[in-house]
């Protein structure tokens, strides 16, 4: 079925679009849930409930192209895990200013995927969530603030720290040299 024609039935609530939408859609946003959430577990509530605002809004959705479709479904899914977790990373974020400092982006030669993953789920939650939102998602520092509640200083801070502390566990466990 045409992707228009299914956002069309599914947002009437045929049933049987909307499952046709969801298998269609959902591994690739469960594994946008899985970059966010503390566990699988809690992954997988958040993708049925990012779902069900999917289905609530998407008669309001002007389908452009698939791209576009699948940048608003990566932002809700987003945006239900980091709900989820609010209220812990309030405790999180700890309000500081710091100097606009220039850095440079991490950079990882290997093409071990999985053990990147591994370093970077090793970070502390906020940090992980502000690298993520930026390095993989494209968010941009004042977004990330707007969209966890915290000042853009504090999301530039938090990014900041998590480079740095991948680049130190890169040269722990991998031997480079470097920063």
């Amino acid at each position: 079925m045409q992707v228009k024609k299914l956002i069309h039935k599914s947002s009437k609530g045929d049933r049987r679009a909307q499952k046709q939408f969801f298998d269609l859609y959902a591994d690739r946003l469960f594994a946008v849930a899985k970059r966010y959430a503390v566990s699988p577990e809690l992954a997988e509530e958040a993708l049925f409930q990012a779902f069900l605002k999917i289905f609530e809004k998407l008669a309001e959705f002007d389908l452009i192209n698939e791209a576009a479709l699948l940048g608003w479904l990566n932002r809700i899914v987003i945006n239900q895990c980091l709900m989820d977790r609010r209220k812990e990373l309030n405790t999180l974020y700890k309000l500081e200013t710091i100097d606009e400092e220039r850095h440079d982006t991490v950079f990882y030669e290997d093409s071990d995927h999985e053990a990147l993953l591994e370093l970077i789920n090793q970070l502390p939650v906020g940090y992980k969530t502000v690298f993520l939102m930026n390095v993989v998602d494209g968010y941009a520092h004042k977004e990330i603030g707007e969209t966890l509640g915290i000042s853009e200083s504090t999301s530039r801070s938090q990014f900041f720290k998590a480079r740095k502390l991948l680049q130190k566990k890169i040269n722990q466990d991998y031997g480079q040299s470097g920063t």
